[in-house]
């Protein structure tokens, strides 16, 4: 019956008994390195569900044994419901912005975007490797929050243009995520092509997340799903080689517009937090968060029958969906080094001062 349910969302849900999570005191040491999950639209519902769902019981994630928990507040500046750019925004930066803006704030001259520093670019400056691996566009908001900086996320071009062109270091070191198709449109021209921008940058560049083991500056840009944990595993392995260390960013999109396929990503998401929790090392904090959450809910089953039986997306007797971001806090998990900090509730700028504090860095004044 589990294996009916496991293949229900078509994921690799952990059925076996849940691996302890080690906390690390904040005094013992600070960390080499800085994990972040983001799972897209992943809030506490939606997070509920899929547990359920692929293994029938509650809080049969891994995320739900984490050791250290606190509820992020994930309203914009200027909206109480946060789109990714300002949500993603505000966890890298501790700045709070408006909706659309990357990593920018309205803080100029008549509300003149102004950039503010990422926590990968502070990374960066220190000679850390850094990665952003996502099953999102590689331009999309959540990931262009860690490296660019734009008044609107729809400025394709100009993010894919910091993103050779870094501010700070020579950039992201392992990038990973769809949108090849919008790459090669946006350095298409007479003489280039976005095959040679990328070398020109220093990367190896491709559609095999394979790569990743061949070289530490890499590009994989696709079209197409990947399979998520030997891709993550292959960049961890990738940036541990740095003896300073590493900040890694992995986003999953868990919106459940499409309700399975929403749900089959939190188990995805889940396992690949278990598998880097256990060979990551002790010297990393892992974080878990969503940069909102989202209109799912569930509304009824029986306890007595597998949910995954009963679950009809057309009827929305018990799981309903309303389409849409929502504005309730969403969980923040944590362990390692720094995870003590994470506790009761908290805007969610703050992550930002919990990365930063972890690597033992003071913000720039």
């Amino acid at each position: 019956m589990k294996t009916a349910i496991y293949k229900f969302l078509g994921g690799t849900a952990f059925a076996g008994t849940m691996l302890a999570v080690c906390s690390t005191p904040a005094a013992a040491q600070e960390a080499r390195n800085v994990i972040l999950f983001l799972g897209d639209a992943g809030g506490l519902s939606t997070l509920s569900a899929a547990g359920i769902l692929a293994n029938d019981r509650p809080q049969s994630l891994f995320i739900q044994s984490m050791p250290n928990v606190a509820l992020s507040d994930t309203s914009a500046l200027d909206r109480w419901v946060t789109d990714s750019a300002a949500g993603m925004t505000a966890i890298m930066t501790g700045h709070k912005t408006n909706n659309a803006m990357v990593s920018t704030t309205p803080s100029g001259p008549g509300g003149r975007a102004m950039p503010v520093k990422t926590l990968l670019e502070y990374a960066e400056q220190r000679g850390l490797s850094t990665g952003v691996v996502t099953n999102m566009n590689i331009w999309d908001a959540t990931p262009a929050a860690t490296f660019a900086h734009v008044a609107a996320r729809a400025d394709k071009g100009e993010i894919f243009r910091q993103m050779l062109k870094p501010r700070f270091g020579d950039g992201v070191d392992i990038l990973i995520g769809k949108g090849r198709a919008d790459a090669v449109a946006t350095f298409a021209g007479p003489g280039t092509s976005a095959e040679q921008a990328f070398r020109t940058a220093g990367y190896r560049f491709g559609e095999d997340t394979a790569l990743v083991g061949q070289a530490p500056r890499t590009a994989v840009l696709r079209d197409a799903d990947f399979a998520p944990l030997p891709a993550v595993e292959a960049t961890v392995a990738q940036l541990a080689r740095n003896p300073k260390g590493y900040f890694l960013m992995v986003e999953w999109d868990m919106h459940t517009d499409d309700p399975k396929a929403g749900l089959r990503h939190v188990v995805e998401m889940d396992d690949m937090i278990r598998r880097i929790s256990a060979v990551a090392g002790k010297d990393t904090l892992i974080l878990f968060t969503a940069d909102h959450s989202f209109g799912l809910r569930m509304t009824g089953g029986k306890r007595t029958t597998p949910l995954a039986t009963q679950y009809d997306p057309d009827a929305k007797s018990v799981i309903s969906v309303e389409p849409g971001h929502t504005g309730e806090e969403v969980v923040v998990a944590a362990s390692g080094p720094g995870a003590d900090k994470v506790r009761g509730f908290m805007p969610n700028t703050r992550l930002f001062d919990i990365m930063l504090s972890a690597f033992g860095w003071k913000k720039d004044k």
